[in-house]
């Protein structure tokens, strides 16, 4: 038996001790060589639009742009994209070029300039961590015209080595009292999307989406749709990704008993810019069109604009301006438009 006594105590304090600096320091083990000379070390979170992100000791989280880098030694496993399209899972070794890293994967070593990569993003085997997504909120009143507008946006994504999971939503709210009425819109959408990565630029993937717009006549609008996308651009600040697909849907009028059953193609194109030196700025405009297979002549059209500027680390103020337009409504009637713009707080993890 061990006789338990206030020396071995001691012992088992100052041994836990130094265990756990040891896993603290083992954690942080990262290492990103400036042009300068200087070197931070730290846990490398993620490299996307030209920011290195670093969680460091002494520092807490810092971003390091991408042309003052030197090179960089991360010994954790990776996926690393390239603006040509290809991926590699795999570490990071430092490089004697100048602006240039070693992708150790398997079977080889891959020498690669840090300009040519656009995303890395940490395997974590810790299923909390690979969760990412934004919250936006955001109110106006006029009092003139006694309106109140409420709105709501957010998403939370899933990311493992080759399949994203992303689930939004968007909700805007007007309420327009006179003294002897109320009129109350509504514009909700609610999306669930799968999104495979192939090697090169393409990737493939089927999203599902429930809309409601009291401007449209649309009382609801169940939709699921399969699809592939290809990178046209993906540089550092710039990606800029088309999309085409088919899609089932069933709408419900606001004035109709009775539902409908309908099929589309969907042809998308969007375009993102990110400023990545402070101020952070955040541009993606996103065009969608939706030519009907089963009503003549009927094509809806939808687009969305956003810009995001970071006030401090994480927290921003977002400008929203979208526009729906239908051909032909699902409940009859001329053609149908609803358009419009917010200012909103938001905040991203």
């Amino acid at each position: 038996m061990i006789k338990i006594n206030r020396k071995n105590v001691q012992l088992i304090m100052i041994i836990g001790l130094c265990l756990f600096q040891i896993s603290v320091y083992a954690q942080k083990t990262d290492t990103v060589y400036l042009i300068n000379g200087d070197r931070i070390t730290g846990e490398l979170k993620k490299f996307e639009y030209g920011i290195v992100v670093l969680s460091t000791d002494g520092m807490s989280t810092i971003n390091i742009e991408f042309d003052k880098i030197k090179t960089m030694d991360c010994s954790k496993f990776y996926e690393i994209v390239t603006s040509s399209g290809w991926s590699y899972l795999g570490n990071i070794k430092k490089s004697e070029l100048m602006g240039n890293v070693e992708i150790v994967i398997s079977n080889d070593t891959i020498p690669k300039p840090i300009t040519e990569i656009v995303a890395i993003t940490a395997i974590k085997n810790r299923f909390w961590k690979k969760f990412s997504g934004s919250l936006d909120l955001g109110v106006s009143y006029y009092k003139s015209s006694d309106i109140l507008q409420t709105y709501i946006n957010g998403s939370l994504n899933y990311r493992s080595e080759k399949n994203y999971i992303s689930l939004g939503l968007s909700s805007i709210l007007t309420d327009q009292r006179t003294s002897d009425s109320a009129d109350i819109t509504k514009k909700n959408d609610l999306s669930l999307g799968l999104t495979h990565f192939f090697s090169g630029k393409w990737w493939g993937g089927i999203n599902s989406k429930f809309q409601q717009n009291s401007e449209l006549n649309l009382d609801h609008r169940l939709q699921l749709g399969i699809g592939a996308g290809y990178d046209i651009i993906h540089t550092n600040p710039i990606r800029v990704y088309s999309m085409g697909g088919l899609l089932v849907n069933q709408e419900k009028a606001l004035d109709s008993t009775s539902s409908s059953n309908n099929m589309e193609g969907i042809m998308s194109i969007k375009f993102i810019w990110h400023q990545y030196r402070h101020p952070k700025v955040n541009i993606s405009s996103n065009f969608d069109a939706y030519p009907s297979l089963t009503i003549k002549e009927r094509i809806r059209l939808e687009y969305d604009l956003s810009v995001k500027y970071e006030i401090v680390n994480d927290l921003y103020v977002n400008f929203t301006l979208y526009d729906s337009f239908d051909s032909k409504p699902t409940g009859g009637g001329p053609a149908l438009n609803d358009w419009g713009g917010m200012i909103s707080i938001g905040y991203s993890f």
